[in-house]
């Protein structure tokens, strides 16, 4: 059987996953799972790149969309984004940025864009067993200490999951976490 627009169904699913991801620290500081960060959260130049390179990772290590045309990535990208942010603002935010190679460059050398990108592409490493074991970043090396212990946040955060799983979510915790309660709670 052939599918058709299958990259979009994807797109959704990976805007889901993600939405989960960004929404967890809200929900393990108390609040309703059904709560809406305000519309500011999603032009943090953190959270934005927090967003886009997760997406940019699940489509190509996961879904192997590295062979994608631009306008199949491009899609995939936008159903997420909906997903993530159904009032638009992010998708919108999204189109701006990147119809305007200047917007692009300035806020891909942003400090804070940056430390998204790496934090979440840390997470995902450690998700997908791409960092290899013995990776001297020091967050990794906090998060091996977090992630073996069974505190009431770290089992809210991963509870019942592989060793990857639980180690990912404390490079969250150590990363995501701070940035959300410091600026949203």
């Amino acid at each position: 059987m052939i599918f058709f627009n299958r990259h979009i169904k994807q797109g959704k699913e990976i805007g889901w996953a993600v939405k989960q991801a960004i929404l967890s620290p809200f929900i393990a500081y108390g609040k309703d799972k059904d709560f809406v960060p305000p519309p500011e959260f999603f032009l943090d130049e953190y959270i934005y790149s927090f967003i886009t390179v997760a997406i940019g990772h699940m489509t190509y290590y996961v879904l192997g969309g590295k062979d994608w045309r631009p306008q199949k990535k491009g899609e995939c990208m936008y159903e997420a984004l909906l997903q993530i942010d159904p009032t638009q603002l992010l998708a919108v935010h999204h189109t701006q940025v990147n119809t305007d190679a200047e917007k692009v460059i300035k806020i891909t050398k942003s400090k804070e864009f940056l430390r998204g990108s790496h934090d979440v592409s840390t997470i995902f490493g450690v998700a997908y067993g791409i960092l290899k074991p013995d990776d001297p970043d020091p967050i990794l090396k906090k998060a091996r200490k977090i992630a073996s212990s069974e505190t009431e946040i770290m089992m809210s955060i991963v509870p019942e999951s592989s060793e990857n799983s639980r180690l990912a979510g404390a490079v969250g915790f150590l990363t995501l976490f701070p940035h959300i309660k410091k600026k949203y709670l």
